[in-house]
């Protein structure tokens, strides 16, 4: 099967990491800290949002609603909407966080529903908790916030070098918003400035979906199987610095400014919109209903060892590939096939199917050691006959929606599979043996000839020669980068626009054997 990888030898590196997690104390587990299990509010069909969805639900029997948030200002503002429209509840799960400009914005919203009385829990990765923990720190100590921390490095019983051979390569990679257990946004933005067309070095082209009906309570009891889980600590159990209660006050009262200053902006305007109840009763949030189901891995995973470890969002995607007749695409960031990867995508081209591949460029990457992997079985891929493309780090068109002034650099963040223009897969899995055995990831499965048409024209959009380098093959077997650049078609014979630390980076990085670790 081909998600089933085969590991490549690990060096000196790895036993070093091996050497350091030898012979440290062992983490009291998450239910050794006063800490009280709490699980998804039922029966919120009584709230706004469930009395505005109630009569589509009941004309489309077992289905869910979907709609797509292809940019990052619409990303944005939906969060804040359903948030602003919470009345019982908000659930948010994210590998990594930030308090920088959207990030503000956002915190502030739930600051503001908490203090209506919605409870608010919050699960964060440890990855970047450092770019968040005055925030988290502040938001924990407010009435109706709890947060809480998976697989953190240490706590405040521990040495910082606990587990540090495991806490670095298993990490909690889900996305995902719920509010009212009746809507929910899933796919691969993290929350930060530059997963919502902010970011003033570089931003992500990215797609999440809302999802409503049914399936949020499926997204529901998996936000709560790892809310309760034996990895989830709460965050006042860490090393985390003691603040003082002025220098909370000080934070609230800086989310507080920071809104009224964006209110009060041109683009301010739109986070006064019309409630989401209202827009959704109205339909003019328009929803795509569809069969639906939710491949999520169980928090245990990263307690596993890395070759008995399975990957529900790969094994379903093995599934749905199996029965393809025609297609299927993929659009990954990050993409390590490895070798059994490599063998598994040509031989669904050699039966007929067309496998067409979107990841990013080296120019377009944020990630040069992935890339570095990738780069050992581009090759292979294209010999094979699969159709592979790699996104060129340009702004995205004039008419994109934006609050913010971002940057001029642009990369690929999204994670999608579509099998036959019929089944669609969004979420937070990559293509890569860090998502298949280390991390744990999420995905939703729609079944939508509706979406998978968007989802189509958007990748015909960025994998045109203007957004895209093709890669190919050379009659004398090389590779080529083909192009069009200023109306005319271009050819590359190395790594387009990267630059020459780049390509000297990645070359150092592809001599490591960690392709099975990336």
């Amino acid at each position: 099967m081909v998600l089933e990888l085969t590991p490549r030898p690990r060096r000196v590196f790895i036993l070093i990491i091996i050497l350091l997690s030898t012979g440290c104390a062992t983490r009291p587990l998450a239910t050794d800290y006063p800490r009280t299990p709490s699980y998804t509010i039922a029966g919120t069909q009584d709230t706004a949002l469930g009395k505005s969805l109630a009569p589509a639900i009941k004309a489309h029997p077992g289905q869910s609603g979907f709609h797509l948030l292809t940019t990052g200002t619409d990303a944005l503002l939906m969060r804040i909407s359903m948030v602003q429209a919470a009345e019982r509840s908000i659930d948010l799960q994210y590998f990594s966080t930030r308090d920088d400009t959207t990030g503000k914005l956002l915190l502030e919203a739930v600051l503001r529903a908490a203090a209506r009385g919605v409870r608010v829990r919050m699960l964060l990765d440890d990855w970047n908790l450092d770019d968040f923990k005055l925030g988290a720190i502040a938001l924990n100590a407010q009435p109706n916030i709890e947060i809480r921390v998976f697989n953190p490095y240490a706590t405040r019983d521990q040495s910082v070098f606990s587990r540090i051979g495991t806490v670095f390569i298993r990490r909690m990679h889900n996305k995902v918003l719920i509010v009212d257990n009746q809507t929910a946004i899933m796919g691969g933005r993290n929350l930060g400035d530059e997963y919502f067309d902010a970011g003033q070095d570089i931003n992500f082209r990215d797609v999440d979906v809302l999802a409503a009906g049914p399936i949020t309570g499926k997204i529901s009891k998996s936000f709560d199987n790892y809310w309760n889980s034996d990895e989830a600590y709460p965050v006042k159990v860490l090393n985390l610095p003691d603040l003082d209660p002025e220098v909370i006050a000080d934070l609230r009262y800086s989310l507080h400014q920071h809104w009224e200053e964006v209110l009060h902006l041109p683009s301010g305007k739109r986070l006064r919109g019309m409630p989401l109840a209202q827009q959704l009763k109205n339909r003019q949030l328009p929803l795509i209903w569809a069969n639906a189901q939710l491949a999520a891995d169980t928090p245990e995973k990263v307690d596993q060892p890395k070759d008995a470890s399975e990957s529900q969002p790969g094994i379903r995607i093995d599934q749905l590939v199996s029965d393809a007749q025609h297609e299927f695409i993929i659009i990954t960031p990050y993409f390590v096939p490895l070798d059994d990867g490599v063998k598994w995508l040509n031989s669904q081209v050699a039966r007929g199917i067309d496998v067409r591949i979107l990841t990013n460029s080296l120019a377009s990457t944020d990630m040069v050691p992935a890339q570095a992997g990738y780069s050992h079985y581009r090759a292979a891929l294209v010999r094979g006959g699969v159709e592979l493309y790699e996104l060129k780090p340009l702004q995205p068109k004039p008419d994109a929606k934006t609050m913010f002034k971002g940057s001029s650099q642009h990369g690929l963040h999204a994670k999608i599979y579509m099998i036959d223009r019929r089944s669609l897969v969004i979420g937070s899995f990559n293509f890569d043996p860090r998502s298949i055995k280390l991390n744990t990831e999420q995905v939703l499965v729609i079944q939508s000839p509706e979406l998978s048409e968007k989802v189509t024209r958007l990748f015909e959009q960025i994998t045109a020669p203007t957004s895209s380098f093709h890669v190919m093959l050379t009659e004398t077997g090389a590779l080529t980068w083909v192009s069009e650049e200023h109306g005319k078609e271009v050819y590359y014979d190395f790594n387009p626009h990267a630059g020459f630390w780049r390509n000297v980076t990645t070359s150092l990085f592809s001599i490591l054997p960690i392709d099975d670790e990336l």
